[in-house]
């Protein structure tokens, strides 16, 4: 079983979100801020604001360097 988001991440852990433009997958760097299950809500470098539900377009912050986007 997948665990939840809040279970995998904490408040002020550095993580990347994943957006995709034109079909091509973009990380950008955030903060989580805090937890709202069934996600979370993240915080980009520039200061927008995002809620994140879905496993698959989140990862910490030292996994891009393993990862090309």
């Amino acid at each position: 079983m997948t665990a939840r988001l809040s279970e995998t991440y904490r408040a002020d852990d550095l993580v990347e979100i994943m957006f995709e433009v034109d079909g091509v997958a973009q990380w950008l760097a955030g903060q989580v801020v805090g937890a709202q299950p069934p996600g979370l809500w993240v915080r980009l470098a520039e200061g927008s604001q995002w809620f994140v539900t879905n496993t698959r377009r989140i990862r910490p912050a030292s996994a891009a360097s393993s990862t090309a986007g």
